[in-house]
């Protein structure tokens, strides 16, 4: 959650999900996100957090939450618990990226993923003219410490979806507030946008 820009991140992923829908927040940090969409959409939601700092945090705002591992847990729900699932700015931090995928679009109809594009090319012209692994607000760990297993572009996680038969409906831009429906690769996403915002689902 420290990678939220939280008036622009939340209000996309508001405009993603109809009221009243049941959603599932995996590495829902503190709660911040299900609360926003509890107070602004009346959603039924439910937080998977691995830490118990974090899940003493939900709790204190009322959010419903269990302790769990994205890598993991995810197989315990049955298909389509959920209307949707959100990931944010943890798949690059997951052991195993693909299966955390497919087990999100298993348990819900539709699932909301983000992360940082390492495409950026902020983050290009840092490693052509440093030779280092660049520290920003975006990425604020160095190399040696960072939670960040997996660097993925936008054109990376647009060709895992591809090989594992899921479909990216949606595409949104955190600069313009905009979001569209989505229809190939796009170089000017892959090299401009800082960070994916995609809605998905199974074929």
């Amino acid at each position: 959650m420290s990678l939220f820009n939280t008036n622009k991140d939340f209000d996309i992923i508001a405009k993603l999900i109809p009221s009243k829908s049941s959603v599932i927040d995996v590495g829902c940090g503190d709660g911040s996100l299900l609360h926003f969409l509890e107070n602004k959409k009346q959603i039924h939601g439910r937080g998977l957090e691995i830490d118990q700092d974090k899940i003493r945090e939900c709790l204190s705002k009322g959010i419903s939450v269990i302790q769990g591992d994205a890598d993991k847990d995810l197989s315990d729900y049955p298909d389509n618990s959920f209307d949707f699932s959100i990931l944010t700015y943890t798949l690059q931090a997951t052991k195993k990226p693909k299966e955390v995928l497919e087990e999100l679009v298993r348990i819900s109809n539709k699932a909301i993923i983000s992360f940082p594009n390492f495409g950026y090319w902020k983050i290009r012209l840092h490693l052509m003219l440093n030779g280092t692994m660049p520290v920003s607000d975006q990425l604020s760990y160095s190399w040696y410490e960072t939670p960040n297993l997996h660097f993925c572009t936008i054109y990376d996680f647009i060709d895992l979806c591809n090989t594992i038969d899921i479909k990216i409906e949606k595409k949104a831009n955190l600069k313009n507030h905009l979001i569209e429906n989505f229809k190939n690769k796009s170089w000017i996403d892959n090299f401009f946008a800082e960070d994916g915002i995609f809605l998905i689902s199974k074929k």
